[in-house]
């Protein structure tokens, strides 16, 4: 059964949303470790891999995912949506690693898996709702 609209939009999509965010995930998990293991607060670790993972996302998902112009309407809304993960971040951070004492290693999977569907609606509605396809 196909899924009526915007619906069907987004499961047509969710393979590449997939092997995109499986490269997010990767380089955020990364990151994150990498910054911890060189001192940094995960505070400022989920800062800056904010700042790298937006762009990038944002690129990889338009020319990927969704197939769509970009537009700085889409970004804003997209930079937007992704930047609710930096409270969230930290605050599911702050429960692992400060209240239940996980290391870093194991938080980060567990957070950027938490992540992942708020990342999957909010990537669509940003992008491609309101944006014909370029192919």
């Amino acid at each position: 059964m196909k899924a009526p609209g915007a619906l069907h939009g987004l499961f047509a999509s969710s393979p590449r949303y997939l092997a995109v965010s499986g490269f997010c995930v990767a380089l955020n998990v990364a990151l994150l470790v990498a910054l911890d293991r060189l001192g940094l607060h995960y505070t400022v670790a989920v800062i800056a891999a904010a700042l790298v993972l937006i762009p990038t996302s944002y690129a990889l998902h338009l020319a990927l995912t969704y197939r769509v112009a970009s537009g700085a309407d889409t970004f804003l809304r997209y930079a937007g949506a992704q930047l609710i993960n930096v409270p969230a971040g930290m605050l599911l951070f702050f429960l692992l690693r400060d209240c239940a004492g996980l290391p870093m290693v194991w938080a980060a999977p567990v957070v950027t898996g938490l992540m992942f569907l708020y990342n999957l609606t909010s990537s669509f509605w940003a992008i491609a709702m309101r944006r014909p396809a370029t192919r």
